[in-house]
């Protein structure tokens, strides 16, 4: 994960004026997502990024997961 470039979640970042360009092909974005809850508390998602990553687990075995970002609040709608 420390080699993710900042990239992709630059580019995909709502708050700025800057040009949303192409994302990474594997990087899937979803928009209007809804509300994730933390600690209980409702937060509405307007867009999320699902980034693709993978790793070696304690037995040696090659496991596929996903890091996921919700961008809420502020300029995102």
């Amino acid at each position: 994960m420390a080699n993710l470039d900042t990239t992709i979640i630059n580019n995909a970042d709502p708050y700025t004026n800057a040009p949303n360009f192409d994302l990474n092909p594997v990087v899937e974005q979803q928009l209007e997502v809804g509300h994730w809850h933390f600690k209980g508390v409702p937060y509405f998602i307007e867009k999320a990024l699902r980034i693709p990553y993978t790793y070696v687990d304690k037995n040696g075995v090659h496991i596929k997961d996903y890091l996921l970002i919700g961008f809420e609040g502020g300029g995102a709608y």
